[in-house]
């Protein structure tokens, strides 16, 4: 009870706030519903009614976007408490590098929980083009943008330690909860 109380103090924290209030709010909000309107009119195009059998996508778009908030909020937990600072840099970033937890595994673990928070979008929609087409598009292009603008602002702030967890944790993929070599451990 004392860690859940000690996460929900930390999601309602300023750097979190702040950043909701900088990032999410006029940005991504703005462009989920961008997306959401393109989904609609390419479904349109493509001629693909629906995507999920209905009522059943708003019960999977409710478990979707529940367990993404869920997820999120605990990657970010990780950061501002472990980081000591800020997710984002809009926000004041964090101040020491997180290699434990889900950073231990993946480098760039808060983009699944946002994922599935957009993908209940799509689900609620039941789009397929929302879901299948333009969500991944968008989350190759941010993958994209982390290795060639984020990653290098990393190596400046965290040097050498960063550059070592790099060469062992991916950037996307998990790959450690299934290949334990993955995971990153700190070096002899």
């Amino acid at each position: 009870m004392r860690r859940l109380l000690e996460i929900i103090r930390v999601a309602l924290s300023a750097p979190i706030v702040l950043m909701v209030l900088k990032v999410y709010i006029p940005v991504l909000f703005p462009l989920t519903f961008l997306i959401a309107l393109t989904a609609l009119k390419l479904d349109k195009l493509l001629g693909v009614e629906s995507f999920l059998p209905s009522p059943a996508n708003f019960g999977i778009a409710a478990i979707s976007f529940t367990v993404g908030a869920l997820y999120w909020v605990w990657v970010y937990y990780q950061l501002v408490s472990e980081g000591k600072g800020s997710p984002s840099p809009t926000a004041g970033r964090t101040q020491q590098l997180v290699k434990t937890g889900i950073y231990a595994y993946c480098r760039n673990p808060s983009i699944h929980g946002k994922l599935l928070g957009v993908l209940a979008v799509g689900f609620a929609l039941n789009s397929f083009s929302f879901c299948c087409i333009l969500i991944p598009a968008l989350v190759g292009v941010s993958l994209i943008e982390k290795v060639v603008r984020q990653e290098p602002q990393l190596v400046d702030i965290f040097g050498e330690e960063y550059l070592q967890y790099q060469q062992r944790v991916p950037l996307f993929i998990p790959w450690g909860i299934i290949f334990p070599s993955k995971k990153w451990t700190e070096p002899s």
